[in-house]
């Protein structure tokens, strides 16, 4: 009787050699060059031809015994993909005047654009970045593809100009040893005072004295503005000390927008024409005006009475 060897030395290594052949042919599949059928004019043949790569295109198809002949694109053309055209596409975007190029022409790509700084694309027009209102800051700044986003300031914070700028932190009036004048919010910055009257015991100051009181006129008038909280006198009271109407765009604005405003115009009228003078105008504005409770107000703030 023929003995029959059932252990082949040889079985588990035909297995590792067969598995190492499909993963070699795997790679092989992935590395090679992409294909394309190709129906040959002359002799009616279907070929399967190689694709270009990017930056070429096809001068010539596969024959039957020649290979695909590609060729680089000239100046201006590209090609992204792998591809079998004929010819190369022509670089057709251009950027506009408020866009900056961010990828040059060349042979495999088209010419890119995106918005100059300060501007962001609305359905592919650049369009400029949003200004946050006033007692907002920005949360995240405007970029090529998305508008600035804004969000009210947090306690201890405040803006008060409409900007691109985050809200800014109150200062902090007893570090620089002063008093506060008027208390911060998110509109406007807390304003600290060096003012303090000289009044001696059972001596009444009037109201025009205090503006006239050494360090006190800048914080008269940083004060009366705060005061007001109706948006009709505080238009009123600007009008008259510019002795000109306002926009009628002021009608729409808050009350905390228009006591920015007139604080921010008293502040121009003290750089040129001093705060003694501005402040002596300042309260005979609103002696005119009857408003009476307001200097009595800003008389019991500052000294007491």
């Amino acid at each position: 009787m023929r003995s029959v060897c059932k252990w082949n030395p040889f079985r588990r290594l035909s297995k590792w050699v067969a598995c190492c052949c499909i993963v070699l042919w795997g790679i092989g599949a992935c590395n090679s060059q992409p294909t394309y059928q190709w129906h040959d004019p002359q002799t009616k043949e279907g070929l399967v031809c190689r694709q270009c790569e990017p930056g070429k295109f096809v001068e010539k198809h596969c024959t039957k015994h020649t290979p695909t002949v590609c060729k680089p694109c000239p100046g201006l053309y590209y090609t992204h993909f792998w591809n079998y055209l004929e010819k190369c596409l022509y670089c057709s975007v251009f950027c506009n005047s408020l866009e900056e190029e961010v990828q040059a022409c060349n042979g495999t790509h088209n010419r890119a654009c995106q918005c100059k700084p300060g501007y962001h694309s609305v359905s592919d027009f650049c369009v400029p970045h949003s200004r946050c209102p006033v007692g907002t800051g920005v949360t995240q700044p405007g970029n090529p593809l998305e508008d600035t986003k804004c969000a009210p300031c947090p306690e201890g914070t405040f803006s008060s100009s409409s900007s691109t700028n985050p809200c800014q932190p109150h200062q902090n009036c007893s570090e620089q040893g002063l008093a506060v004048n008027v208390p911060g919010d998110q509109f406007h910055d807390t304003f600290c005072t060096a003012c303090r009257p000289n009044k001696p015991v059972g001596i009444v100051i009037r109201t025009d004295e205090l503006s006239e009181t050494e360090g006190c006129e800048e914080a008269v008038i940083d004060y009366i503005p705060y005061q007001i909280k109706a948006p009709r006198r505080l238009r009123r009271l600007r009008q008259r000390l510019s002795k000109s109407l306002l926009p009628t765009a002021s009608h729409r604005k808050s009350v905390n927008q228009l006591q920015v405003e007139l604080h921010s115009y008293l502040i121009q009228e003290k750089n040129t024409k001093g705060a003694r003078d501005v402040a002596k105008k300042l309260m005979g504005a609103l002696r005119d005006m009857k408003l009476q409770h307001i200097l009595e107000k800003m008389q019991k703030h500052f000294l007491g009475l």
